[in-house]
């Protein structure tokens, strides 16, 4: 059998609520380790605010009910971007993190930013193991660590596979919003 790596979704406006409402179910522990600090909804919230959907790339990978699961923000600076990502519990080990991280890094590619960088907890096994797995150099200082990874630029293929992921995320879209429709239908036909 084939290991088939998840959709990942590029978010927009419209998608606020599901996006907000996968950080508020992260427990405090993985708060912790998205964010670098336990904090509350209100941090949350307030982070959440400042998002930019135009500017930055925010992409997600969604369960079989449309519920996101795992998020990756790299927001967009004059010189490098900052990468975020959060996977919730149950999805882990599944290649959520690593198809996102690979999405974002073609998005930025294709913008011509030229570098990544990721800001963690040193004890964020998960993250480090993602950022090494991806070429990123590592630094350590006491309880933190900094990842940085230099993009080259845009090809053909990265501006292809950007636009392919885009292609079959909207197919599904598609097929997830009428199947429901249909499945409403059914019910109100048979009532």
């Amino acid at each position: 059998m084939t290991n088939i790596p998840p959709l990942t979704l590029r978010l927009n406006r419209q998608d606020r609520d599901a996006l907000l409402s996968h950080f508020l179910t992260l427990d405090a522990e993985d708060r912790r380790l998205r964010f670098g600090n336990s904090i509350g909804d209100g941090v949350v919230r307030e982070y959440f605010g400042r998002l930019d959907f135009v500017r930055d790339g925010c992409f997600a990978v969604r369960d079989g009910d449309g519920r996101i699961v795992a998020a990756v923000h790299v927001a967009i600076g004059a010189e490098y971007a900052e990468l975020g990502l959060s996977v919730s519990a149950g999805f882990r080990a599944r290649g959520c993190g690593g198809a996102l991280f690979g999405r974002a890094v073609d998005f930025l590619r294709n913008r011509d930013v030229g570098a990544v960088f990721v800001h963690c907890l040193a004890e964020n096994e998960a993250m480090r193991h993602l950022a090494l797995r991806h070429g990123m150099k590592l630094t350590s200082q006491g309880s933190e660590s900094d990842g940085y990874l230099t993009l080259p630029g845009a090809t053909s293929e990265s501006r292809f596979r950007e636009w392919l992921h885009d292609q079959q995320a909207a197919a599904v879209e598609i097929l997830r919003r009428n199947t429901r429709l249909a499945n409403l239908m059914w019910r109100l036909y048979s009532a």
